[in-house]
């Protein structure tokens, strides 16, 4: 049986940020990935992302803002450009945006009211407040991966693709890692396995109250320059320039997927959905045609409460910053992670992403 001393199962954002600090801190450390790198049968795939302290929620402005510096960090051991800063805007619900500026003021970010948006962004045909944050942008999400993931083999990680976990034997001070073919005993193994978890846990004795959607984004063409924006309204829709290779500017959807499971999910386009967002894209976003060019699928893996779990039983991590919004906080997870793994205090609020509060 081969031993080591951190098992990460699951390579998307955050397993491949666990396996970056991991390597960083000189933690012997191998990645299980049950497909390749990059799939697009998860959560992380893509060539884009925003990034924002925006939220109406202090704990994540803090931790938008902690994160900050990581993406820094990895555009400068990695060279590559990943996170562009253009400043973006909240519009809808005015309070929601309320709650947002406040939050942000509260923990020293910028927040900008305005009355309309339109005679300073004329691309975005809506009514009524917005606020505008100097700190939006857009994360280089394949990018992000890709840099990730070399660093973590700069610093001795070993990435094993095609290599699914497909069972946990926990112990006291120890997790045996079943594969196909192989077993692994790890001191610590940290499970970022999102809409897989479950299933992988449950025999383990763990349970994750999570469940899965597939969630459709689209691509669109535009004439004009735009910034990354949330529209708070009944449903919730966001907007992504292109960067970083995107087909276009990317438009979706917040959770309007339908059910489904890691491995029964589809891939085909959903026409009704599809129609509502080519009608929201001719109502409120004139300079971008309104046919998409491209589109594509991805799981959230959903909390009741839209939190992240990140909390330890013993030698077993169980990781999902999950949601729909859980990629901008990549690096600072994986750095909580490597605390959880050596029994130290991590810089993250982890009483408040505990399973105990399921009950």
């Amino acid at each position: 049986m081969e031993t080591v001393e951190v098992c990460v199962v699951g390579g998307g954002v955050t397993g491949l940020a666990a396996a970056w600090r991991l390597g960083l801190a000189g933690r012997e450390t191998v990645l299980l990935e049950r497909f390749t790198l990059t799939h697009d049968r998860g959560s992380s795939h893509g060539a884009t992302r925003i990034f924002r302290f925006a939220y109406p929620d202090p704990i994540y402005v803090r931790m938008a803002q902690a994160a900050l510096p990581l993406w820094r960090e990895l555009e400068a051991c990695s060279g590559d450009e990943i996170l562009n800063v253009t400043g973006g805007l909240d519009v809808g619900d005015a309070a929601t945006l309320d709650r947002v500026a406040r939050a942000l003021e509260g923990c020293g970010a910028t927040a900008e009211r305005l009355d309309e948006p339109r005679p300073r962004f004329p691309w975005v045909a809506v009514e009524g407040p917005a606020l505008y944050s100097p700190d939006t942008g857009v994360l280089a999400a394949a990018r992000a991966l890709a840099a990730m993931a070399g660093q973590a083999r700069v610093h001795g990680v070993e990435i094993r693709e095609s290599s699914p976990a497909v069972a946990l034997v926990v112990g006291d001070d120890a997790v045996v890692v079943r594969t196909e073919d192989a077993e692994i005993r790890a001191r610590r193994c940290v499970v970022a396995a999102g809409a897989w978890a479950k299933a992988l846990l449950e025999p383990a004795g763990v349970s994750l109250p999570v469940y899965v959607t597939r969630e459709q984004v689209f691509y669109f063409r535009s004439s004009t320059e735009m910034l990354p924006f949330i529209d708070h309204r009944p449903i919730t829709r966001y907007g992504v320039p292109a960067f970083a290779g995107a087909a276009g500017v990317k438009v979706a959807e917040h959770k309007t997927g339908e059910r489904t499971s890691a491995d029964g999910r589809s891939f085909d386009i959903d026409p009704e959905a599809a129609a509502r967002v080519s009608a929201y894209v001719a109502e409120t976003l004139p300079d971008l045609d309104t046919e998409p060019v491209a589109f594509e699928t991805c799981l959230y893996t959903m909390t009741a409460d839209e939190d992240f779990v990140i909390d330890a039983r013993g030698p077993l991590i169980v990781v999902s910053p999950c949601s729909g919004h859980g990629f901008k906080f990549g690096p600072l997870v994986g750095e909580a992670l490597v605390c959880l793994a050596a029994g130290s205090d991590p810089l993250l609020p982890l009483e408040r992403f505990a399973l105990k509060r399921f009950g």
